[in-house]
């Protein structure tokens, strides 16, 4: 049985995935590297809030 909480996680996978796959897409095509710096910059704020959280 599916609960919500899996709903809401498989979600976020989904989604970081998706803005992954935009990111690296547009990199690829444009060749700017402002494009992989914002990766870089959405990453770490996913791992800073998910270490933060722990902590709480």
């Amino acid at each position: 049985m599916v609960t919500n909480k899996n709903i809401e996680r498989y979600l976020w996978i989904a989604t970081i995935v998706f803005i992954t796959y935009l990111f690296l897409g547009s990199f690829i095509v444009s060749g700017n590297f402002l494009d992989l710096f914002y990766l870089v910059i959405l990453y770490l704020i996913i791992i800073i809030t998910k270490i933060v959280s722990k902590n709480k």
